[in-house]
């Protein structure tokens, strides 16, 4: 009986014992699962965190200037120096037809050289008659003059003979009028006469004969040389103008085939600048939307390839319409990446648009909400952890408040449309009222009965058991009345 009442009594011990321990365990995982932070003192600067995405600066698409089929391509996101080969045309069609040009280009210089060789020798035998023309021109001419003057001296004898026979004349006559000589003298004086005169007027006729004569084969001579010189020009002309015909041949042949060469040459493109080439999507293969592979056709004018410049970022964001009027040029931004890097890059807001604009719906836009344009350039670069294209968040500096009592955000609780933080005394926490301001993305002002090192429960504290039965307000939630606003 008695050893029932022990094991009875050791093992109502046991539980009891096995309940206090439990009990302290739980207060003390209480305690311990609760984290805290702590209040500090010091300069509060206030920001306006967004979210945004980040593009280069400097996009250069690489665009070809004739259109081919893709032989050769750079590998996606390669990192490419100005003049690497990003990708290469087919050339088999454009070398063929080089090959064709440059064959009717040397047709067309061997017809050059025949067509000055055979100007030449028209040329030269066109001077050669006319150089013969005006030889017999002058021999004529020589002629000529010979002959006028032979019946010259024959007219101008006859003139003076007749001249003689005048004056025998005369006197003959007035010697028969004083009787001192017959009448046969004086007849045979008129007779003589007579036949002088005679002689005089054939030989003036043969003069005009002669200097009929003659002109007409100077004459003759000089439209023979006329003929020849303008032979001679017409040759001259005529050879010119197929020699500038033969050479307008050639410089059209060497100008398509330089311009096949120029073909030739652009069919390999070469990146412009420094930086990731990114292979484009070839959108004539919609509704596939893949990127240019070899094989691909490529239009002039098209980009298959484009360089980003990492060395100067930006990013894209959206403000709206309540926030937009705290934001202007000129302000310091600190861009934060999720691609493992807890790093902050400093910026600039560069550009602020001054007309709103539909939010995208497609963006993760909200509908029917307006948003206004931002860009805010970067003055650090990290190839490594900022690319084009990443979703970056991003920190406006609107402000700073100087010696602010600064909470954790996580520690402000809305209870009843009041904000409350719960500070640690020992191992249970103290309810404390207080009044919020500034705020940043981490750290909110608030003023109360609170000194600087106090520890502020993160999370919100379990109600003590007689306060459970009532229930407990829910921590403060985004948009919610007792959350600081932006």
């Amino acid at each position: 009986m008695k050893r029932g009442l022990y094991l009875a009594a050791a093992l109502i011990i046991i539980v009891v014992g096995w309940r206090f321990l439990a009990a302290g365990s739980r207060r003390a995982d209480a305690k311990s699962d609760v984290p805290t932070g702590e209040l500090t003192r010091g300069s509060l600067v206030v920001t306006l965190p967004v979210n945004g995405t980040l593009e280069s600066v400097q996009e250069t698409p690489v665009r070809t200037e004739i259109q081919g089929s893709l032989i050769e391509i750079c590998d996606d996101n390669s990192q490419v120096k100005p003049g690497d080969i990003v990708y290469q045309l087919d050339t088999k069609t454009l070398v063929d037809q080089r090959d064709e040009l440059d064959r009717a280009l040397t047709d067309a210089q061997d017809a050059l050289n025949q067509t000055e060789t055979d100007s030449q020798t028209g040329i030269t035998q066109a001077e050669t008659d006319a150089e013969a023309a005006r030889e017999s021109l002058k021999l004529a001419q020589d002629k000529a003059q010979a002959e006028r003057e032979k019946i010259a001296a024959q007219v101008k004898y006859a003139e003076g003979e007749t001249a003689r026979a005048q004056q025998e004349l005369g006197r003959s006559q007035r010697l028969a009028q004083l009787n001192y000589i017959p009448g046969t003298k004086l007849r045979e004086a008129e007779k003589a006469y007579r036949a002088q005169e005679f002689v005089l007027e054939q030989q003036r006729a043969q003069q005009a004969d002669v200097d009929k004569r003659t002109g007409e084969q100077v004459q003759d001579q000089q439209s023979a040389l006329d003929l020849a010189e303008h032979a001679l020009i017409t040759a001259q002309a005529n050879a010119q103008e197929d020699i500038n015909d033969a050479r307008i041949h050639v410089a059209e042949q060497q100008r398509q085939l330089d311009e096949v060469d120029k073909k030739i040459a652009q069919c390999t493109v070469v990146s412009p600048a420094a930086g990731l080439a990114v292979i484009e999507t070839n959108t004539e293969n919609w509704p596939e939307r893949r990127p240019y592979r070899l094989g691909d056709q490529v239009g002039s004018g098209e980009a298959p390839v484009r360089v980003y410049d990492f060395t100067k970022m930006q990013v894209r964001c959206q403000i709206g319409e309540m926030d937009i009027s705290r934001v202007h040029r000129g302000q310091d931004a600190y861009v934060f990446s999720s691609a493992g890097s807890e790093r902050r890059y400093r910026g600039k807001v560069a550009v602020v648009e001054e007309l709103a604009q539909e939010s995208n719906v497609w963006a993760g836009g909200t509908p029917g909400k307006k948003v206004f344009g931002l860009l805010v350039t970067l003055s650090q670069a990290d190839p490594a952890h900022l690319r084009p294209g990443m979703t970056v968040d991003l920190e406006i500096v609107l402000g700073s408040v100087r010696e602010a009592m600064m909470a954790p955000i996580r520690a402000v609780f809305s209870e009843a449309g009041k904000s409350v933080v719960y500070r640690a005394r020992g191992e249970a926490f103290e309810r404390v009222p207080v009044t919020v301001g500034a705020r940043n993305d981490l750290q909110v002002e608030v003023s109360g009965n609170l000194q600087a090192g106090d520890r502020l429960a993160l999370e919100r504290p379990p109600a003590p058991p007689s306060n459970r039965a009532a229930g407990a307000a829910e921590p403060v939630a985004p948009g919610s009345p007792g959350e600081v606003k932006r």
